[in-house]
């Protein structure tokens, strides 16, 4: 009986830190001023990679929008795996298709199709999604983040639609994500998630990030690749590096308009945290003995379960302590609602649209077919699971120009 009245103590403690840590380093944020940048002169000159699949019509408006920067040195490589590119032509010579001849199924191959073609050497990587679209001087402000002497810069994703309920649910998230998960830590001295695109990284680290034992032997056993962007920023924050987050730096991005895509994103971003928990436990070890703010607070803030886990279980944890400890109970209480009002909070400093606010009565709909999606993450271990994009929006249709 002593080790199960220990064991939930300690579930209700834990669930406790993670319910309040967010809201005291989003109250940190307040406190401590973002440093400003120590730039030097300098053009970096990037590799912009689009990682196109089965369809290379949705990449055109970003390319379009690539070619609109207000920055000179960089060249655009599109892989086109398993796409159909009769018709697609590009005038321009800072734009180079690459078709592979074999199918390639995976986003890290691709990446490595696009380095392996490079034409000329480039100072940094930056890794786009097809359904991006980069503001006019997205490269101009990555560019002065690496002037500054930061080797990976991660922009700001924001949504590019608002259309139905679960975009703005998961544009929620990444307003959410943008701020406690990159900004907060960033402005802490600590590293910046990735998000999985929009980001910047000096070419050499990241030809070295491609040689790390998890890429090789998953290359080499043809499995499925789940989270590139976990291993890159697990990569660099082993080398103690600070990854950056350049909030200017905007990035816009299709957020998922179906339950159904709901289910299938999820399925691979929960099967991704249960496989990288390990390596959060592993920093939060090494910052604590190693004294080290950056691997700590990194630790930390990758570790915490994802939002509507610790939710549905910290009210389960609730109502069973109703029955066997009142004291947890009020306790656990007071965690969930400071938990709810800093996502408010956050919502509330990023200024987030008028649709978000509107579709707040949406979240237990998103928190549903997100409990689906748990269900079926072992999926993931064996599938590609893209997720379809169909929305080929231009950059003056979001910005009104």
């Amino acid at each position: 009986m002593l080790g199960l009245k220990l064991l939930y103590i300690l579930i209700c403690v834990l669930l406790l830190f993670y319910l309040v840590f967010p809201f005291i380093t989003v109250i940190a944020s307040l406190i401590v001023k973002e440093k400003p940048l120590q730039k030097t002169a300098g053009k970096n000159d990037f590799a912009c990679i689009i990682t196109a699949y089965q369809n290379i019509q949705i990449a055109l408006p970003l390319v379009d929008s690539l070619l609109k920067q207000a920055y000179p040195a960089y060249l655009i490589y599109i892989v086109a795996d398993d796409c159909d590119v009769a018709g697609v032509n590009f005038s321009n010579p800072n734009v180079i298709l690459l078709k592979p001849q074999q199918k390639l199924s995976s986003k890290v191959k691709s990446i490595i199709h696009a380095i392996e073609n490079f034409r000329r050497t480039h100072d940094a990587v930056v890794i786009f999604d097809t359904d991006n679209l980069a503001k006019t001087d997205f490269l101009t402000v990555l560019n002065d983040y690496l002037n500054a002497g930061f080797k990976a810069v991660q922009g700001q994703r924001t949504a590019k639609n608002l259309d139905t309920v679960y975009a703005c649910a998961d544009a929620t998230g990444e307003i959410y994500k943008n701020y406690v998960e990159r900004y907060v830590p960033y402005v802490l001295g600590a590293s910046a998630t990735i998000a999985g695109s929009g980001m910047a990284v000096e070419t050499a680290l990241f030809r070295d990030y491609l040689k790390v034992e998890k890429i090789t032997q998953s290359l080499s056993r043809n499995r499925v690749i789940v989270a590139e962007d976990k291993i890159l920023q697990n990569f660099l924050v082993n080398k103690s590096l600070q990854i950056a987050f350049a909030k200017d730096a905007i990035i816009y991005d299709e957020k998922i308009s179906t339950g159904r895509q709901v289910e299938r994103q999820r399925s691979r971003w929960l099967y991704s945290y249960f496989e990288n928990f390990p390596n959060t436990v592993s920093f939060i070890r090494k910052g604590l003995f190693g004294f080290n703010r950056n691997q700590l607070l990194f630790g930390l803030i990758t570790s915490s379960p994802p939002l509507f886990i610790l939710l549905l279980s910290s009210m389960l944890m609730m109502f069973f302590s109703f029955f066997v400890s009142k004291a947890f109970f009020f306790y656990l209480l007071l965690g969930i609602l400071i938990f709810t009002g800093n996502i408010f909070l956050v919502l509330l400093i990023s200024n987030a649209p008028a649709e978000i606010w509107r579709a707040i009565w949406s979240m237990p709909l998103f928190i549903f077919r997100q409990s689906i999606a748990l269900i079926k993450m072992q999926r993931s271990k064996s599938d590609f699971m893209h997720t379809q994009h169909r929305k080929a929006v231009t950059l003056e249709d979001i910005e009104g120009k």
